[in-house]
């Protein structure tokens, strides 16, 4: 009976057609010794078929090209009173973004180089953002602080009367407007909720000024997207949703982890082929800048890394100012310390899309969006 049933169950089974074949043609200490090794590993095969995780199918984290991220972006290059900012938008839109920089930043590092914006350079993380914000239909304006990092004192009026404006010339007063600062900008965007009725605003890197700022519960819903190897900003972050949520103030993070520098890693950059990539990621590996596994060694802003790619001959002489910043930034975003990041850009606009409208008593009907000081 149990050959029987043995018999059947390897008949019916691609995967056990070789060791049928090798029962039948056995001696018979042959098929005991079989007999034995199978009813043994019987219950061990079931259990890890029944226990052993599946995977989901994923997309690799190189394939740009298949994510549909290297189309050019073609942002407009605009001044309002000397303020210098970028912005491309669909045709119907459902929403403003406004996008604050880091500190060294700059609103033309979000676009790619055009005939409406000659000063912009694209930079990976930076262009991703933008991608995906108008993937959803967002309107999408970027803005350049007067210094180098972002100041209340100087930028809070300046930033209120340029957004304002250009959101009432562009005929968007009332669409949802939401904020994504980064860093220095990440510090910024949360001071400015407080003057300006943004419907959500996204945290990037940085725990914002809710220490030493007091809100209440009409403040905007808060996102806070950070890196968990900055163990530091992820304590005080955790204090500021819990301040937040205090207050009555919906507050959510998102967590992000180093990424493995793969041989294709740098295509990420517009105009980088596959071959240099991979000239690029062997230069470093063999540089001791990346592990065994592909990540990064130490944080690239602490070692000279351009050193062995020169020393290589990786790029052509002329493109190592050209990419210098593009290449620094995704060493920065795969040691997952302290850098702009797209790598969470569906979970960041899933929650902006869930918060595009304001559930708190706020009269939105007005097309003055700041507060009174």
């Amino acid at each position: 009976m149990a050959r029987r049933i043995f018999e059947q169950h390897f008949r019916n089974s691609t995967q056990c057609n070789l060791i049928y074949s090798l029962c039948l043609h056995a001696n018979p200490w042959h098929k005991i010794i079989l007999a034995c090794i199978i009813l043994i590993s019987a219950p061990l095969i079931i259990f890890v078929s029944r226990h052993s995780v599946s995977l989901p199918p994923q997309t690799s984290d190189t394939d740009w090209g298949k994510q549909g991220i290297l189309f050019p972006l073609s942002g407009t290059l605009d001044y309002v009173q000397d303020t210098q900012l970028v912005w491309q938008a669909p045709s119907s839109p459902k929403a403003v973004l406004f996008i604050a920089h880091g500190c060294h930043g700059s609103a033309t590092h979000f676009w790619d180089k055009s005939h409406n914006c000659a000063e912009c350079i694209g930079l990976p993380e930076e262009r991703v953002i933008v991608m995906n914000a108008l993937s959803r239909d967002y309107a999408v304006i970027a803005i350049s602080s007067t210094r180098e990092c972002w100041n209340l004192a100087t930028d809070k009026d300046k930033v209120l009367s340029t957004l304002s404006h250009w959101i009432k010339e562009r005929g968007y007063s009332e669409l949802p407007v939401l904020a994504l600062g980064a860093s220095s900008g990440g510090y910024f965007i949360s001071a400015l909720a407080k003057a300006y009725k943004f419907n959500a605003i996204v945290i990037m890197i940085s725990e914002g000024f809710f220490q030493i700022m007091e809100v209440d519960e009409h403040y905007p819903s808060t996102l806070f997207v950070h890196m968990v190897k900055d163990k530091r900003r992820a304590s005080l972050i955790k204090d500021a949703m819990e301040a937040l949520r205090t207050k009555g103030v919906n507050a959510s993070e998102v967590k992000c982890y180093p990424l493995a520098v793969t041989p294709h890693y740098f295509t990420k950059i517009p105009g980088l082929d596959a071959l240099t990539s991979e000239k690029a990621h062997q230069a470093l590996k063999d540089a001791g800048v990346l592990d065994k596994d592909n990540y990064m060694m130490a944080d690239g802003r602490s070692m000279n890394w351009m050193v062995p790619l020169r020393w290589r001959h990786v790029l052509p002489e002329d493109h190592y100012n050209l990419w210098d910043m593009h290449m620094r930034e995704l060493l920065n975003l795969a040691f997952g310390y302290h850098e702009m990041t797209s790598i969470p850009s569906k979970k960041i606009f899933d929650w902006l899309d869930r918060h595009l409208y304001i559930s708190k008593a706020v009269d939105m009907a007005d097309s003055d969006r700041t507060n009174p000081p």
